[in-house]
């Protein structure tokens, strides 16, 4: 495969990577990478040895902040739910919503926990059964404190079980009255995003969740859920109930959706 014939095509159309060969050996090479994911940030989902989890190619894809300790505007933390977006045989849609969480002048004032940026690991062999107990507590998680959870740093470490982690982020972001995103794609949601739910319902904490029509993420559609967050503390945060937030094209058939429901 011709590096150069591939970056050309992407920089003329950021999509046509998918017709890439997935499988060439130029997708392990970091240098390679860094110069796609910079015309494409979606495309780390296609890098091998390790690269899709790289801090440079996360940073240069958009999805990593540049300032290591970058200090934000707003005090109150939001949490992402999206499909796992970092492996080949997802859609790239999970990954440029994360994009827009950074670049949005809105959005950017809070600190964003994206759950795809870290490494994964599960008490549940299955990793998304949702039958299995896990909820990411202490109580209910198969893995001990000790593994989960750093005692000096108090951060989770880096071998956690991602349920336990992603509490940890839900319980921050009540804490602080923040709140979670939770991006439904085209085809529903993903089996981890309906175990996040029954975490987010657990902590308490207001769920925006988006629906779409399209298969690929538009930043131009996303003003009602900038709106909705913005109304929702206009309002002094007063409504817990899950908000359905449509993201797509209004033009084209869609299933319209009550705005709340209860979790």
């Amino acid at each position: 495969v011709d590096k150069e014939v591939v970056l050309a095509a992407v920089k003329n159309e950021g999509n046509a990577v998918k017709y890439a060969d997935r499988d060439a050996p130029i997708w392990k090479e970091r240098d390679f990478v860094l110069s796609i994911v910079k015309l494409n940030g979606a495309a780390l989902r296609f890098a091998k040895d390790g690269l899709s989890q790289d801090p440079e190619c996360l940073k240069v894809a958009g999805l990593f902040d540049k300032v290591k300790h970058k200090n934000f505007t707003r005090k109150e933390k939001a949490t992402l739910s999206v499909k796992f977006s970092l492996k080949e045989t997802s859609t790239p849609y999970a990954t440029e919503f994360a994009k827009f969480m950074k670049t949005d002048l809105f959005f950017s004032q809070f600190q964003t926990h994206n759950p795809n940026m870290w490494c994964k690991d599960s008490c549940d062999p299955d990793f998304t059964d949702i039958k299995h107990l896990c909820r990411g507590s202490s109580s209910t998680c198969g893995f001990p404190n000790s593994q989960n959870l750093d005692l000096v740093t108090k951060r989770p470490c880096e071998n956690a079980c991602w349920r336990f982690a992603f509490r940890l982020h839900l319980q921050e972001s009540k804490d602080t009255d923040g709140f979670i995103i939770q991006v439904e794609e085209e085809n529903g949601l993903g089996d981890g995003e309906k175990i996040e739910t029954e975490m987010a319902r657990e902590v308490d904490l207001k769920v925006f969740r988006t629906y779409t029509n399209r298969e690929y993420f538009s930043q131009s559609e996303h003003g009602p859920i900038r709106e909705a967050v913005r109304e929702w503390y206009k309002g002094g945060r007063a409504n817990q109930d899950l908000e359905n937030v449509f993201v797509g094209n209004a033009w084209e058939n869609y299933t319209k959706r009550p705005q709340y429901e209860k979790l």
